[in-house]
């Protein structure tokens, strides 16, 4: 099972790219991620906002073609044995850039328990790009 979500932002790839992959500026409309670095191989962790530490996310990077597209996996090794992946994909046309996220293998959770629910992923993976336009439009 794949989810699928899609916004378009009146911003360059390399704009969007940069708001993408800098720990820096993702904290503020993604997760705080403090182990992150763009880095093929590089395995990075981290918790949902709130300071609750109840679900923690374990990702590894799978590809990287900067301005276009960033793979990683998505765990939850507290909760589940499965393996799922993202991937960002960046399309620009006359300065406008299409992100296009994917999230395969939800169907690798099902042992995770109802929170981890492909209709939560989808409503969960929507806001997060609405938070990534939202800050990528304040930038210069």
């Amino acid at each position: 099972m794949m989810i699928t979500s899609s916004i378009v932002i009146q911003k360059k790839a390399s704009i969007i790219w940069e708001v993408l992959t800098d720990k820096n500026q993702f904290k503020q409309w993604y997760f705080d991620i403090p182990d992150f670095a763009l880095e093929k191989g590089l395995t990075f962790h981290f918790y949902e906002p709130g300071g609750k530490n109840k679900f923690l996310h374990e990702c590894t990077i799978l590809e990287i073609i900067p301005n276009k597209k960033l793979v990683h996996t998505w765990t939850h090794p507290t909760f589940s044995q499965g393996v799922t992946t993202v991937s960002w994909l960046l399309q620009e046309n006359e300065g406008l850039t299409t992100v296009t996220l994917h999230h395969e293998g939800i169907e690798n959770l099902h042992d995770a328990g109802p929170e981890f629910a492909s209709e939560n992923y989808q409503t969960g993976w929507d806001q997060i790009l609405s938070n990534l336009k939202k800050f990528a439009n304040e930038k210069d």
